[in-house]
């Protein structure tokens, strides 16, 4: 049977059981905070987590949690946990069931809960108070049997998982592309857009930034961006997921934060309500409140040439520095400024936006892409950031710019939403090579 409630079902202080949170007491705290080597049992629930959900070395890791759990408190709670796990992965989680940590940051309670945070991507919310925690550092396993293979796995994952979540920050890939949002008697046309978001994972692009310019984000309704994220949520295991918030409603961007806190979307980003706002304190004010509502990191979505929004670099650093913020989707053709900026935040996300210059902006600090032609050609996009050779990501740019400037020869005049769907539909079913050799046919 399935649970909603996540207040910790094997709390071994009952106390935890009843206490009651106040919202104003309650804060989010970066999940990586909580990696440490006091703390080495969140590892193994996290190998039963990741078992469990994957199917994978199941009875090899409810073993070790099982071991794990009857030394601590002389019985086991998988069962338990299983429907923690299930709860997580409906409704994400919940803001009335915080973690409990000291005034040194140390969890005092909800380590399932903690667990599931980490393997889903999930900044806590937490809760403080003045007490000592448990340790349950590597010389516990050593002390209560544990193997030394096993104590060599748990090590190594926790390596892992911190390589995963690398620069304070939670994981993501480093190509996206900004899918468009194809609609059909004014919803989603779930048919199509599986079919494409399937091609682009053949291509190995498995990023998707959504409702974001390309997806036209900043003019849907808010009932079919909410349409989009309960489609997506459901094919969460395949993809990974940024969400554009972005709206000239407040109230809205707020209402798409709270669903997207109960969701698998790895992480936020939005432009400013550019018709509300412009000067700088209030883009200030705008990013620190969507950081504090939101349990995804956030990125700033820096656009200039549709918000009329052209910040200096070291405005852009300050908003860089926010709390939650962990990176900038920067579309802007100045690669000075983002050379200065990328100079200055050595810990963050860079997705470069402009597409014609994907590969310049990557060898001026960028560390990752996301774009609408990545719809068009993502396996152009792929060689371009991943080639072995410089040679041949160049030459991959040079054929990407080619068949932009020929295609916008075609619709000069469309938007970005509407030239990438145009282009879509006469690209059909043929391969990025099939497509590009046509097109050098024609403009020949």
């Amino acid at each position: 049977m399935e649970i909603k409630s996540q207040k910790d079902l094997i709390s071994i202080d009952k106390k935890w059981k009843n206490i009651k949170f106040k919202d104003s007491e309650i804060h989010i705290k970066n999940i990586k905070d909580f990696i440490t080597d006091e703390h080495i049992d969140i590892i193994v629930r996290y190998l039963y987590i990741k078992s469990y959900i994957e199917g994978v070395k199941y009875d090899k890791y409810k073993m070790m949690y099982e071991k794990m759990m009857k030394k601590r408190v002389n019985k086991s709670y998988y069962n338990e946990f299983n429907k923690i796990i299930d709860s997580f992965r409906k409704h994400g989680y919940l803001k009335e069931y915080p973690i409990p940590i000291n005034n040194k940051g140390k969890m005092l309670n909800g380590s399932h809960r903690l667990a599931c945070c980490l393997y889903f991507n999930i900044n806590p919310y937490v809760c403080i108070f003045d007490e000592e925690d448990h340790e349950y550092n590597i010389k516990w396993f050593h002390e209560n049997g544990f193997t030394s293979e096993e104590i060599i796995e748990i090590e190594k994952t926790k390596e892992e998982v911190l390589k995963k979540y690398s620069f304070n920050k939670v994981y993501l890939k480093n190509v996206y592309a900004a899918t468009i949002t194809p609609i059909k008697n004014e919803n989603l046309d779930t048919d199509y857009f599986y079919k494409h978001i399937s091609t682009l994972k053949k291509n190995n692009i498995d990023g998707l930034f959504l409702c974001g310019n390309t997806g036209n984000g900043m003019n849907l309704n808010f009932d079919l961006k909410k349409e989009v994220l309960e489609y997506v949520n459901k094919i969460s295991k395949e993809y990974s997921l940024i969400f554009h918030v972005g709206s000239q409603n407040t109230q809205d961007i707020e209402k798409m934060i709270a669903l997207i806190n109960k969701s698998n979307v790895s992480c936020i980003a939005s432009m400013p309500p550019y018709h509300i706002i412009a000067k700088f304190n209030e883009i200030k004010q705008f990013y620190e409140r969507i950081a504090k509502l939101s349990t995804k990191p956030v990125l700033i979505y820096h656009i200039p040439n549709i918000t009329g929004i052209n910040l200096p670099a070291e405005e852009i650093i300050e908003l860089l520095s926010i709390n939650n913020v962990i990176g900038i989707k920067y579309t802007d053709a100045d690669l000075e400024k983002l050379k200065t900026i990328s100079e200055n935040v050595k810990d963050k996300y860079i997705f470069y936006g402009k597409d014609d210059l994907l590969l310049n902006g990557l060898l001026n600090g960028a560390n990752a892409g996301i774009g609408g032609c990545y719809n068009i050609f993502p396996s152009f996009i792929y060689k371009i950031m991943n080639g072995n050779t410089y040679a041949e990501r160049l030459d991959n740019q040079n054929k990407l710019n080619y068949a932009i400037k020929v295609l916008r020869k075609k619709f000069p005049t469309l938007p970005g939403s509407e030239f990438v769907s145009e282009v879509l539909k006469i690209k059909a079913d043929k391969t990025d090579e099939e497509f590009y050799r046509l097109l050098e046919e024609e403009h020949d």
